[in-house]
């Protein structure tokens, strides 16, 4: 272990102050980092007029660059434990300009799973597993809050690519939504009013029926409509996530369990675009996608519901170990 990884310049979480620097990286980290994932769309026809393939194939890239910042989140969490958070980022920055750089070397869309899918997946979960881990350990109060900002920056991933252009000046609005929306509810997370988890297994419920109702938007107001309002449950559910990661792990344990949990989000990210390729190449129509991503959030939010029970359950257990007389 590296001298000097386990010392930190605070003893208790700041809630302000220096803390907002890493806040600022953390934002910078999801404008980047998160337009690269969203606007990969705009390069999927490029990519099929260039090398051929099917829907599928193609969708392999941006499924491999989606999934891998969470498949290789607990070797991210070793590598902030063995190195530092420092590193770790610097680390998974050049993995990333690695990943892009030989991309232009591409031949076929083999290479480009590994160029443009893999490597930097693997970089993205090291800068944003860092980042995650740091912001948590800077703010406790204004946790909510402090996330939401940092994650805000995703509404801004369109100021990364100039192709977007055409799209932005007609989809201008979700950007915007999604932005406020992640400002918003960390504020209301933060007031503790109710649990976090309750608002965030609201905001899956909500995106999961805004998906169910998505093949019903089949003239632009409709698609604007439906764009809008999933920005704004999308939005709210994401700023959430560290929140009530923390509300269940603890700061002690909360680099195992972020790097675990987003393990498991990976592995069904990585066959989502793969999916809905497929999807749409046997039935020539979006509709069934839609359904299978609005029926992926209901289910994702299922055992937040079962919440209350287990933590009965779990009370009880503890209850009846403090009172068994120890042999």
């Amino acid at each position: 272990m590296l001298k000097g990884t386990k010392s930190h310049p605070y003893t208790e979480p700041l809630d302000g102050g220096w803390g907002w620097m890493i806040v600022f990286h953390f934002f910078l980290v999801n404008m980047l980092l998160m337009g690269l994932t969203k606007t990969f769309a705009i390069f999927f026809v490029v990519f099929q007029e260039e090398f051929g393939g099917t829907s599928e194939q193609i969708g392999w890239i941006g499924s491999l660059l989606s999934s891998f910042r969470f498949i290789a989140a607990p070797l991210a969490a070793t590598f902030c434990e063995k190195i530092g958070e420092q590193l770790t980022s610097i680390l998974g920055a050049l993995l990333i300009c690695t990943g892009y750089l030989i991309s232009s070397l591409a031949t076929s869309i083999s290479f480009l799973c590994v160029s443009m899918g893999l490597l930097p997946g693997l970089g993205s979960a090291c800068l944003y597993h860092a980042a995650a881990v740091m912001t948590a350990k800077y703010f406790k109060k204004r946790l909510a809050l402090s996330t939401a900002v940092a994650r805000s920056g995703m509404g801004l991933t369109f100021l990364l690519a100039p192709l977007t252009k055409i799209l932005i000046d007609e989809y201008d609005w979700p950007g915007i939504t999604e932005t406020l929306m992640q400002l918003l509810s960390g504020w209301v997370a933060d007031q503790n009013w109710i649990k976090n988890y309750h608002y965030y297994k609201a905001y899956l419920v909500l995106c999961g029926i805004t998906n169910l109702l998505g093949p019903l938007a089949t003239t632009f107001p409709l698609l604007m409509t439906y764009s809008i309002f999933f920005a704004i449950f999308c939005g709210c559910y994401l700023a959430l996530v560290l929140p009530v990661m923390v509300d269940f792990a603890g700061n002690s344990a909360l680099n195992r369990f972020l790097g675990f949990a987003a393990f498991f989000a990976g592995v069904a990210i990585l066959s989502g675009p793969p999916i809905a390729g497929w999807l749409h190449d046997n039935t020539q129509t979006y509709a069934h996608s839609f359904f299978f991503s609005g029926t992926c959030y209901l289910l994702s939010s299922a055992p937040l519901f079962f919440v209350p029970l287990a933590t009965r359950w779990a009370k009880r257990r503890a209850e009846q170990q403090r009172t068994t007389p120890t042999k």
